[in-house]
């Protein structure tokens, strides 16, 4: 029996190990992402439900942000308690099982298409440089050639 809750501890902190690292690189990305986009870093990458927001958001538009929170939520139990009233809020657990199947698809599809517009915007950005980089070398030229006569 000992042997038995020894392997279910160390499966579990495997696993939590493994969430930690996954939500860890996306928060990364998100940062990196959103670097890309806007010119700078977003504080929403480390916030739980703001980074799904933050994805559909650099992804595709505010709307898809909206739309992934909204699979998210709905797929959910929320339970509120106030004082000694307790407030549960539902759907049926066939629609919640369907929604959060539909929310973990359209969230992996999300990240890959993110990933691929970041990739995109990485290769695009670098070839701006290269350009504005020759673009110098030929004013730096017409100049010299300019002030040389």
């Amino acid at each position: 029996m000992e042997e038995m809750s020894g392997f279910l501890y160390f499966f579990i902190i495997v696993i939590l190990l493994i969430v930690v690292a996954c939500y860890a690189a996306v928060a990364i990305f998100l940062t990196r992402f959103s670097k890309k986009v806007y010119g700078e870093s977003s504080v929403m990458a480390w916030i739980p439900i703001a980074n799904v927001y933050l994805l559909g958001k650099l992804t595709f538009s505010k709307d898809a942000g909206y739309g992934l929170v909204a699979l998210l939520i709905l797929s959910c139990t929320l339970t509120l308690t106030i004082d000694k009233t307790t407030i549960t809020l539902y759907l049926p657990h066939t629609l919640q099982i369907i929604l959060g199947a539909v929310f973990a698809g359209t969230f992996v599809a999300t990240l890959i298409f993110g990933i691929k517009k970041y990739g995109n915007l990485k290769n695009s950005n670098g070839n701006k440089e290269i350009k504005t980089s020759k673009e110098t070398e030929e004013i730096a030229k017409a100049n010299d050639a300019f002030f040389n006569n």
